[in-house]
């Protein structure tokens, strides 16, 4: 099963992904982080994250890029948190333009690794801002990402408030 949870920061999309991933049954567990620590503030909402899981019996792999190659044992579970700082890593750090093709062969290549494949992305498009050029070009292929995704999904659900509404 391939779900796909999205919403802003502070939604709760990531504790209701972490949630859904406890409640699987008879599988080995990974939480895929992609985030790279560059600041105070990053770095506390990684420990925030940490502490959370702690006691679900996930295995942490910190992974930014690449994850299609990770090697995970048929009929796992996968959480990736998240699509948006994935995209960024290699967009800017990996294979630039060509950062949305890789990773939807790296989607569909995890998937089809493992039995459940859970995967977060931040909404970040409801700001009303027009940003420069380049990050324009981020939203642009985040948004085009999630599409294509959640037409793939078995399930889409958005989260705001702390509530996640199953959309598919």
């Amino acid at each position: 099963m391939f779900i796909l949870i999205s919403g802003a920061s502070g939604s709760g999309k990531s504790l209701h992904a972490e949630e859904m991933l406890a409640k699987l049954q008879g599988s080995k567990k990974f939480y895929v982080a992609t985030a790279k620590v560059y600041d105070d503030e990053m770095a506390e909402r990684v420990k925030r994250h940490q502490a959370r899981r702690r006691g679900k019996n996930f295995t942490t792999i910190e992974r930014p890029r690449d994850l299609g190659a990770l090697d995970v044992p048929p009929g796992s579970s996968v959480l990736v948190e998240a699509l948006t700082t994935w995209l960024a890593n290699e967009m800017f750090e990996g294979v630039g333009d060509g950062a949305a093709g890789k990773i939807l062969d790296e989607v569909r290549r995890l998937e089809a690794k493992c039995g459940n494949l859970i995967l977060v992305a931040d909404d970040i498009f409801s700001d009303g801002v027009i940003y420069d050029e380049l990050t324009e070009r981020y939203r642009k292929t985040l948004a085009d990402l999630m599409i294509t995704l959640a037409a793939e999904a078995d399930e889409v659900i958005e989260c705001a408030a702390g509530l996640c509404v199953r959309l598919k």
